[in-house]
């Protein structure tokens, strides 16, 4: 009889010896061999044969530890370790996100793709390194609903080992209807890369990090058969980021067919407010739009954050889903939220994954609310706000109120009204709290011990008047954090009309052209919104509290060679202004003015009903001998304030380099940004440095203490 495969990998049972002791050896997780079986028996062969086979059979190791399957001499002269990772409650292989480090500290590839910064590389279920003798540290994980392992194993000279580890899943939202994606990565961002990348690899990692579905926005990669890298717990789809233009902010629009064709955008960009036209053809085309990055980086407006945010949140015409990645863009979205808009959360990596140092997909995500697993239905889970983000960690936060879920309406005749918070957090908790229009209104008491699922409940007040909205955070004692979107309250029989002047205005000054790349004139960029029916009269352009400039929107627009103020795309900046949606009507203003004198810079503008806005200010100054960026952006409407400053310095005015040289329009030198306002009572404040190494802005008057 062929001798069993286990029995070949374990002690060897001689049933003419009495008496025997059979013995397997398993490593706890610190890495100690201990007798997993031991008995004996007095019986007849056949008997002991079949008693000694049942003791060993392959059985999985602890959560956490792992399993010398064979340890034999190698044929090289290198020793290596193959690895294998299962389930631990089914025993089926997982792809899985590995880092190994060698005795030597130098990180080993076992996928044959490269290593990226960290170390990291991906496998399915299986892998194999070549590592010299000494303690290999090994970290195997598969994403935030497993129990990731961090062990070493002694590697002997000239050895070769075989371990399987197996991995605990400890809380699986998809149980819940809850499914896990990234709608942000780019499997070949750049024409090359160092990293051995398409999409299948873009499929493992995503796999590896258990997500269920991945949007790719946009790649020098083959997009033939992409659908085969769909299996039953992950999808793969298309819909390539879209960027309008300086000013607008970046776009991605999961769902969206047919894709946008680049050589269609002009008749939807060039023009004022270019994200709102988006939106339309987008939701046409069966699609959501994410105005992703909103905040990177921080000190500056002029390329990837998302500027017409600001003027969208007064004009009630935002985008689907915002992606959050800390709490100072979450401030900003509780800002649009209190505007009276609808929009969801999201979080995203912008993974590009052929370059070294990128996230990897799922590192932040969404999940998406769904009783069917589908792309068309995880859409449409986006589209009404049934969603949540969180920065890739073990821990989720589910939010009700009565009946009510993340993205819906809950209309109440009384309060208050319960609001009952499910948690799973695999680690201690730090945080659990619940926001009522950006105001924290409750904080949780930690449990003692950690408890790895809570249940609470706290009363919350429904004010009469516009609609409230209520959003839960929690976060763990190592900084992972999970974030509802809002279910949205209203208190019957009313829902008045908010009375309160709302409005934005941005001023930057900076010597970037339109795209990527700089020059020695500098420029200020203007933009103003308010919410109808209030329109604008005048905006000025102040210099020492002084008008230099003053544009009135009836007089008509300045567009020279067709190309919009602040916000097109093509082309050197040159004087000019315009309106939306008319020169009779002006809700809307943007204009790009020269600047040459030094001074302190603002923004004022008049309005309809006698009201003038004014911005902060910012220093200009002419003989600074470096690049660089002044930002100030100001959003206020109903128990709202919000203002961003920011500051930048890149090469010297001096150099003019070809683009894409190097990444000169992020102006990343001697950085300095700070968010700080007001939701209701509680005033909140963000930023680095925590002062201004100079003085280069002032706050307005009309807003000081």
């Amino acid at each position: 009889r062929p001798r069993p495969a286990c029995l070949a990998r374990r002690s060897t049972i001689d049933c003419r010896d009495y008496p025997p002791k059979v013995s397997t050896t398993t490593r706890t997780s610190l890495g100690q061999a201990r007798l997993q079986d031991s008995v004996t028996l007095m019986l007849n062969s056949r008997f002991l044969f079949l008693l000694a086979y049942s003791f060993l059979l392959p059985r999985l190791p602890a959560a956490g530890a792992y399993e010398i399957l064979s340890d034999k001499p190698a044929i090289s002269r290198t020793s290596s370790v193959r690895v294998d990772v299962v389930d631990q409650d089914s025993g089926a292989a997982i792809p899985v996100r590995v880092i190994v480090t060698s005795s030597s500290g130098e990180h080993v590839d076992g996928s044959g793709q490269g290593l990226y910064r960290d170390g990291r590389f991906f496998a399915v279920g299986s892998f194999q390194v070549h590592v010299p003798p000494g303690d290999t540290l090994f970290q195997i994980a598969h994403g935030p609903h497993y129990v990731s392992v961090s062990e070493k194993i002694p590697v002997q000279p000239q050895r070769d080992m075989h371990v399987r580890f197996a991995l605990r899943p400890w809380f699986s939202p998809a149980d819940r209807g809850w499914y896990g994606g990234d709608s942000h990565v780019h499997a070949q961002h750049d024409a090359t890369a160092a990293i051995k990348t398409d999409l299948r690899y873009m499929a493992l990692q995503a796999r590896a990090n258990d997500l269920n579905f991945v949007t790719e926005a946009g790649s020098a990669v083959d997009y033939t058969d992409m659908d085969q890298l769909d299996t039953p717990t992950f999808l793969l789809r298309y819909a390539p980021e879209i960027r309008p233009g300086p000013y607008v902010g970046h776009l991605n629009t999961p769902g969206i067919q047919p894709p946008l064709a680049a050589e269609d955008l002009s008749q939807y960009t060039n023009r004022p407010l270019p994200a709102q036209s988006l939106f339309d053809v987008v939701r046409q085309r069966g699609g959501v739009v994410i105005h992703t990055h909103p905040m990177t980086p921080p000190h500056q407006l002029h390329w990837m954050g998302a500027g017409e945010l600001y003027s969208d949140a007064v004009m009630r015409n935002c985008a689907n889903l915002v992606d959050v990645d800390a709490k100072h863009t979450q401030q900003l979205w509780f800002a649009a939220l209190n505007l009276g808009n609808d929009v969801g959360v999201s979080s995203y990596t912008d993974s590009a994954l052929g370059r070294v140092n990128t996230a990897s997909p799922g590192d932040r995500r969404l999940y998406c609310h769904s009783e069917q697993f589908d792309y068309v239905s995880l859409v449409d889970a986006m589209r009404q706000g049934r969603t949540m983000a969180t920065n890739g960690g073990p821990v989720f936060v589910f939010l009700n109120v009565d009946s009510a879920g993340p993205g819906e309406t809950l209309d109440v005749s009384s309060s208050p009204v319960l609001a009952h918070l499910q948690v799973h957090a695999l680690h201690k908790l730090r945080e659990i709290e619940l926001f009522q229009n950006g105001r924290r209104i409750h904080s949780f008491p930690q449990s003692e011990p950690h408890r790895e699922q809570l249940a609470l409940d706290h009363q919350v007040l429904v004010p009469a008047g516009p609609r409230s909205w209520l959003v839960a955070r929690v976060e763990d004692e190592k900084g992972n954090w999970c974030l509802t979107s809002p279910i949205y309250l209203r208190r019957l029989p009313t829902d008045a009309e908010d009375p309160s002047l709302t409005w934005s205005a941005i001023l930057e000054i900076n010597n970037a052209i339109r795209f990527v790349r700089l020059r020695r004139e500098f420029f200020a960029h203007m933009l103003v919104t308010v919410r109808p029916p209030v329109t604008i009269q005048t905006v000025e352009l102040l210099r020492n509290g002084e008008p230099i400039q003053t544009l009135t929107p009836e007089k008509g627009d300045q567009i020279v060679a067709s190309e919009m103020p602040v916000t097109g795309i093509d082309g050197e900046y040159q004087m000019g202004w315009v309106s939306y949606p008319g020169p009779q009507q002006a809700h809307h203003f943007q204009a790009d003015l020269p600047v040459t004198a030094s001074g302190w810079y603002a923004v004022r503008a008049s309005l309809s009903q006698g009201q003038q806005l004014v911005s902060d200010a910012c220093l200009f100054e002419a003989s600074h001998p470096q690049s660089h960026a002044l930002s100030i952006a100001h959003l206020s409407g109903r128990d709202t304030q919000l203002t961003l400053w920011g500051y930048g310095e890149e090469v010297a005015v001096s150099e003019l380099l070809p683009p894409f040289e190097r990444g000169e329009w992020w102006y990343p030198r001697n950085t300095y940004w700070r968010l700080q306002g007001q939701f209701g009572d509680q005033p909140f404040h963000f930023g680095w440095p925590p002062e201004q190494p100079v003085e280069r802005f002032r706050v307005h008057a009309s807003r000081r203490e």
